[in-house]
């Protein structure tokens, strides 16, 4: 059997308009210029997000606090703390030394 030659391309540039030259790279440089900025958009969402979830995370924390601070209102030790903390009242059974200056 015959061996087939290898078939070899080659790719000429032809001497085209200087118009048509300017135009393709144009489009070439407004595209960079577009890509550059959509990555540039990309960047500053994705640090918004991330600022989001960290401030997300902060009230979920503060959410749990509260849901805690709520779910203590109707006993009787939450009554007593609201009164130590907040409105500066002690048991009557305790006995308050304040050191002397």
């Amino acid at each position: 059997m015959a061996r087939k030659p290898k078939i070899r391309y080659r790719i000429v540039f032809q001497q085209g308009k200087s118009l048509t030259k300017t135009v393709v790279l144009a489009a070439v440089v407004l595209s960079m210029a577009a890509l550059l900025a959509l990555r540039g958009a990309v960047m500053s969402t994705q640090s918004q997000v991330e600022a989001l979830r960290t401030q997300a995370a902060a009230l979920e924390q503060q959410k749990a606090h509260l849901e805690e601070k709520v779910s203590m209102l109707g006993t009787v030790d939450g009554v007593m703390l609201i009164a130590q903390e907040e409105l500066g009242l002690a048991d009557p059974n305790t006995v308050i030394i304040e050191p002397e200056e």
